[in-house]
């Protein structure tokens, strides 16, 4: 009985044992999960030519197809497929009611400006492609901004625009006189304030100018002078559309003549607008800070033709230039978000210049921001 009993006892040691070492064989391991892969969407267009400084060019960009739209500066004007454009160093932003974009700055890399707004040089040229991509791919959806206020958008203005006062409360339309604008004619140039008008209901009879000339080869304005229209008599032809004014001789003229300004004619009297002569330019001199114009300077007072566009994107410039004594413009790797009429996109200018050293060939990232 003895050893029956202690080889039950081995017997039931040996079955404990075997059965420890099954559970001990049957543990299941968890599997390893891999983390999902980090997607970097990072497409990026260029270079796209916008010419030379002597010959510049437009370079139209459709976002929503990521290609170049060939178009004139005319047809560009009311085409709705462009998004953006480039000419040199400028950005352009389609003003087109069926196709109106918008454009606001993130505000990246605010600390490539000082506290002044002046470049800090090291930031600038130490900055690449590479190293700016983080704050690209940062910029998500969830980026977008509610307030539309936020977003801005390029506007065409008339740079004769303001020779008038308006009272929204009596709706009476006074002379700006202290208003001043000088137009350049060639190497030639007048300033001139209007100093009264006389209103008809939503129009002009009459108008005076203070006119005063610089001649070509002359440093400084000459004396002034008075220049005054019957407005009701010179548009009471209803074949007469406007009213072309020579300040040199104080006389309307015929429209294929030389002219200054024009007034456009509506039921027998002017209209409260003034147009540039088409191979004209003008500034507003608002603070009447100027006495003369230097000629051989003039490109740099910032004279317009008669319409022009206030950029969206100088608010906000994506370069600085000059740096290091380098005659070239320096991306600031700003990234932007540009609303179009069906989508939002964000978007990076990474160069100026293609592989060859060219100016106005620009590089840039743009991707479609989708929430996730």
């Amino acid at each position: 009985m003895n050893n029956l009993y202690k080889l039950s006892l081995i017997t039931l040691a040996l079955s404990l044992t075997a059965c420890g070492s099954s559970s001990s064989d049957k543990k299941e391991e968890k599997p390893v999960v891999e983390p999902p892969p980090v997607v970097v969407t990072d497409t990026v267009y260029g270079p796209l030519s916008t010419g030379t400084s002597q010959v510049p060019e437009y370079a139209y960009f459709d976002l929503d197809e990521g290609k170049v739209v060939e178009l004139t500066q005319e047809t560009a004007k009311t085409d709705t497929i462009w998004d953006i454009a480039f000419r040199r160093g400028s950005i352009f932003l389609n003003q087109n009611e069926n196709n109106l974009v918008s454009v606001n700055f993130t505000g990246n890399n605010a600390d490539f400006l000082d506290t002044d707004g002046k470049a800090v040089v090291e930031k600038f040229v130490n900055a690449t492609p590479e190293s700016e991509l983080e704050d690209y791919v940062a910029v998500t959806h969830a980026s977008i901004p509610t307030d539309e206020e936020s977003f801005k958008i390029d506007k065409t203005e008339k740079i004769l625009d303001g020779f008038h006062n308006y009272d929204s409360t009596t709706h009476l339309v006074s002379a700006a006189s202290d208003n001043f604008f000088i137009i350049q004619t060639g190497s030639a140039f007048a300033k001139f304030s209007v100093v009264d008008l006389t209103q008809v209901f939503y129009a002009m009879s009459s108008v005076t100018f203070n006119v005063a000339m610089q001649a070509e080869g002359a440093e400084e304005f000459g004396d002034s002078k008075t220049v005054a229209l019957d407005l009701a008599m010179l548009c009471s032809d209803t074949e007469t559309s406007a009213v072309y004014v020579d300040f040199e001789t104080g006389m309307e003229v015929s429209a294929d003549a030389a002219y200054h300004v024009s007034i456009p004619c509506s039921d027998a009297n002017g209209t409260f607008e003034l147009n540039l002569h088409a191979d004209a330019k003008a500034i507003k001199d608002f603070d009447n800070a100027y006495q003369g114009v230097d000629a051989a300077t003039a490109h740099y007072y910032g004279f317009q033709s008669n319409e022009y566009s206030t950029k969206a994107f100088d608010d906000n410039k994506w370069y600085v230039y000059n740096l290091e004594q380098g005659h070239k413009l320096w991306s600031q790797y700003g990234v932007y978000i540009v609303k179009t009429p069906t989508a939002d996109y964000k978007f990076q200018i990474t160069s100026y210049y293609d592989d060859e050293g060219n100016s106005g060939s620009y590089t840039f990232r743009a991707d479609k921001l989708t929430a996730e």
